[in-house]
C-alpha cells in the first residue's frame, strides 16, 4: 500500500491509537477495592495496600516539604471531593491544608460518591504543583461545577498535592 499522503497514514495509524487507548483504559473504568486480609473491616483500600499508623497531617507534610519540595510520605486526612466522573483525584482536608491527590499512572481510581466526610490516608510522593488554567476548569467540570464557576477560573493555582501509590478509605 503507498502511505505516501499523511491521509493513508492516519487510516493506517487510527486502528492502533484506538486498540492501544483502549488496552491502557482497561479496566480503569470504576474504583476497584483491593482487599487486604487481616485489615479492620471498616478500611477499604484501592491501589497498593498501604499502613495506615504513623501518616502525617497537612502542617508535618509541608514540613517534610522544606528541604526538597518533594517527599515520599503517608499523609492522613479527610475526604472532601472526588472526581464525580471518574474518581480520578480526591482534595483531601488535613489540619489547615487542603491537598489534591491523584493516582500514579492512573493505575487506580476512588469513588465517584460517596467518599466525603471519610477518614483516609494516602501513601505517595507529596509536592507542590502549578495547576494551570485549563487543568483547574477541566477538574471544576469533573467536580460537576456551574459554568459560572468554571468561567470564573483566569488564575494558575500553585497547590499542595499528591501523588498516591495506595490509598486507604474507612467507612
Amino acid at each position: 500500500m503507498n502511505t505516501s499522503s499523511p491521509f493513508d497514514m492516519m487510516r493506517l495509524l487510527t486502528p492502533c491509537v484506538l486498540l492501544a487507548s483502549g488496552l491502557l483504559f482497561q479496566g480503569c473504568e470504576s474504583a476497584t477495592p483491593v482487599t487486604h486480609e487481616g485489615a479492620p473491616e471498616n478500611q477499604t483500600f484501592y491501589g497498593s495496600v498501604i499502613p495506615t499508623q504513623d501518616a502525617l497531617d497537612g502542617a508535618a507534610m509541608r514540613q517534610a516539604l522544606a528541604d526538597s519540595g518533594r517527599a515520599q510520605v503517608r499523609m492522613e486526612g479527610v475526604v472532601t471531593a472526588t472526581c464525580a466522573k471518574k474518581g480520578c483525584w480526591m482534595d483531601v482536608a488535613s489540619g489547615e491544608d487542603t491537598v489534591f491527590v491523584r493516582f500514579l499512572d492512573y493505575g487506580f481510581f476512588v469513588p465517584t460518591e460517596g467518599a466525603e466526610g471519610k477518614r483516609t490516608v494516602v501513601q505517595g510522593e507529596a509536592f507542590y504543583d502549578t495547576l494551570t488554567v485549563p487543568m483547574l476548569k477541566h477538574y471544576a467540570e469533573d467536580a460537576g461545577k456551574s459554568q459560572e464557576d468554571i468561567d470564573a477560573i483566569t488564575e494558575p493555582e500553585l497547590r499542595l498535592a499528591f501523588m498516591a501509590t495506595g490509598v486507604m478509605i474507612e467507612d
